[in-house]
């Protein structure tokens, strides 16, 4: 498998998926769904959280960085 790096925040998870946002964190954001079995590995560096609201919801969540790579076959479908 052909993989992406990806930097950003994780927003939300599931046990199935992970909502995927980047900077910046103004306004609301509609997060990129990344299902589990995509991705290839995942870093959580030492780095500040931040604030987002998604997309639909009335609340603000903390979202963690991540470092991450995707299988770049899923990430071309999706993003086209």
């Amino acid at each position: 498998m052909t993989t992406t790096t990806l930097n950003g925040f994780i927003a939300r998870e599931t046990s199935k998926a992970i909502a995927f946002v980047t900077l910046p964190a103004m306004g609301i954001k509609k997060p990129l769904w990344i299902p589990r079995a995509k991705i290839a590995n995942m870093y959580e560096p030492d780095l500040l959280s931040i604030q987002v609201q998604l997309e639909g919801e009335q609340i603000r969540r903390i979202a963690l960085p991540i470092i991450m790579q995707v299988d770049a076959a899923f990430l071309e479908k999706v993003t086209a």
